[in-house]
């Protein structure tokens, strides 16, 4: 490849190409979705017709379901391998375009092969030490752009050599379909979403290890054209990457809510008992929160993070948290799942801290997130799963997500040191606890824990930001946060002089043994023990209720807004 056909190629006419494909994969998505719908579903209900006719005709429909399926993803990945094929030759094409500038402007000719001419400099005066040393000078120079001309028209040659094999594969695919044969093609989708991911490491993006700090770098020193090309390209991966900022996240996410929606709704039309009950789960979430983006409430929500992953994953602040002085990042806990429950309840509480942080204390900013980024226990209809809520499992596995969720918060603020609190409420408390003790701890200023049935550690001050920064709220017929332990030899009762009371997860913190401060929570309607064993706990869930939680709520606002000498103080159990 020759610099003038690097130079003068025009890569982004691929990437408009590829659009163009995934408008044809999106009509195919609406046809294999009413397909799904109206026909092969209708017929694997059971109970709507039966018979060998109707279980032969639902078994074709199920292969013609799939097949559509299939050339939709045929067609998803020819727009993938096009516009991952524009956006790396416009990035080997940028750094040709760089190093050919930095040469002319130092007075140095650029061949149309890549080699580099020194300029001519006047000798006549010079010593015959410095004249070696000025040659020695621009040869090291010449060499150096001829190094960065070569690495970017070598780079564009192999690039050019696997897109071009990637189109083959498709190609032969549209002719075997053409012949009858509509199974997916395995190997070109794996090819496609191969050079997908490998497009983003040749931007440089810092691999999943990496600190959100190191992703905030990368992503600075990117050009605002390719910033909006990624998100719009990318939107799952941008929109869920900690160390992006939170509106270029807004824009990858919001973007990607509707080809997530699609999906979702393209495999429930194919869906039956379990899976398609969470799917319709996750779409009723996904729509749910679509229209709390659409509700025009202040301040204006964020979404940071949307996916299908486990029982879902979402995150959605209240106010900039970039911008805003104070931020808080909650995470429920016990039944809390991508559902519409959630994008109705959940996402409320957020707003609710938002609300009456910034109404109490008009003179600073808050912004308050609700960060479903892991999955929390589920009760499974009037059973506790003794596996999921007994255990510690999940909040050890979404510990290290929700640390590194904060340190992006860090990473991306304006000031760089804004006053963050994190919240957990149920079961979310343990999974804060979780991320406090992982190495390095979490870059939290206050800790709240409400509703806890304990948060794996014996005080406050084992949390790793000192007692005093540590807040409890705990309504009076709450029943878990009386879960005793499962150890009786453990049991005392609360207040024993004989030491602390022992909850399920450890040391429970509305003890008076445990640290910190305790405000007041309204005490919450008793539903007894049936109440706990049928998982009816009005209780466990007014502690951001305007209204039922009594002073809970401004209690919370005022720790998030830093203002934490204004709660109302109440003695520890």
């Amino acid at each position: 490849m020759r610099v003038s056909e690097l130079r003068d190629a025009k890569p982004l006419l691929l990437t408009d190409a590829g659009d163009a494909w995934d408008g044809l994969a999106e009509s195919f998505t609406a046809q294999a979705l009413g397909f799904g719908k109206y026909l092969h579903r209708p017929l694997a209900q059971e109970g709507v017709w039966g018979g060998v006719t109707a279980e032969s005709a639902a078994d074709r429909l199920a292969r013609m379901h799939r097949d559509l399926n299939g050339a939709k993803q045929e067609l998803d990945g020819v727009g993938t391998v096009l516009r991952a094929c524009g956006e790396e030759l416009a990035a080997h094409q940028g750094r040709l375009k760089a190093a050919v500038a930095d040469a002319t402007e130092a007075g140095y000719k650029v061949a149309d092969d890549g080699t580099v001419t020194a300029p001519t400099a006047d000798t006549s005066h010079m010593m015959a030490g410095d004249v070696a040393m000025t040659n020695r000078d621009q040869a090291t120079h010449a060499k150096e752009f001829a190094d960065r001309i070569g690495d970017a028209l070598s780079a564009a040659r192999i690039a050019d050599k696997e897109y071009a094999a990637a189109i083959k594969l498709f190609t032969d695919a549209a002719n075997r379909c053409a012949g009858g044969n509509w199974s997916t093609g395995l190997l070109e989708l794996a090819t496609a979403n191969e050079l997908d991911r490998e497009l983003l490491s040749e931007l440089g993006m810092p691999d999943k290890k990496a600190s959100p700090d190191a992703v905030q770098t990368w992503w600075a020193g990117l050009s605002p054209t390719l910033q909006a090309e990624l998100i719009h390209d990318y939107p799952q991966q941008i929109g869920n990457r900690d160390g992006i900022p939170a509106t270029d996240r807004d824009r990858a996410n919001r973007t990607y809510l509707p080809l997530l929606l699609s999906s979702l709704e393209n495999d429930y039309a194919g869906a039956v008992g379990d899976e398609a009950t969470a799917l319709k789960d996750k779409i009723d979430g996904v729509k749910g929160i679509q229209q709390q983006l659409d509700r025009g409430r202040e301040p204006r929500p964020y979404l940071l993070g949307l996916g299908p992953e486990g029982n879902g994953r979402a995150i959605v602040s209240f106010g900039d948290p970039d911008s805003s002085k104070n931020v808080s990042a909650y995470v429920p806990g016990l039944n809390t799942k991508l559902s519409g429950h959630f994008a109705s309840s959940d996402v409320d509480r957020a707003w609710n801290v938002a609300h009456a942080a910034n109404k109490l204390y008009p003179d600073t900013t808050t912004a308050s997130i609700v960060w479903l980024g892991y999955d929390a226990p589920q009760l499974d209809g009037l059973k506790w799963s003794a596996t999921d809520v007994m255990g510690d499992d999940n909040a050890v596995a979404g510990a290290p997500a929700y640390a590194s969720f904060l340190r992006g918060i860090r990473a991306t603020h304006e000031s760089g040191s804004p006053h963050v609190t994190a919240v957990g409420h149920s079961y979310g408390s343990l999974t804060v606890g979780q991320a406090a003790q992982l190495p390095g701890g979490i870059p939290v200023d206050e800790v709240v824990l409400v509703g806890s049935p304990g948060v794996g550690v014996d005080k406050a001050a084992d949390l790793g930001m000192g007692a005093d920064h540590v807040y409890v709220g705990a309504a009076e017929n709450d029943q878990v946060t009386n879960l005793p332990t499962p150890n009786l030899l453990e049991y005392v009762s609360p207040g024993s002089e004989y030491g602390p009371k022992k909850n399920w997860f450890g040391t429970d913190p509305a003890d008076n043994h445990f640290g910190g401060h305790h405000f007041s929570v309204a005490p919450g309607e008793d539903t007894g023990v049936a109440g706990l064993v049928a998982g009816d706990l009005p209780a466990h869930s007014i502690y951001f209720d305007p209204i039922g939680g009594g002073d809970s709520l401004n209690n919370i606002a005022s720790v998030v807004a830093g203002r934490g000498d204004k709660i109302q103080s109440v003695a520890p159990r």
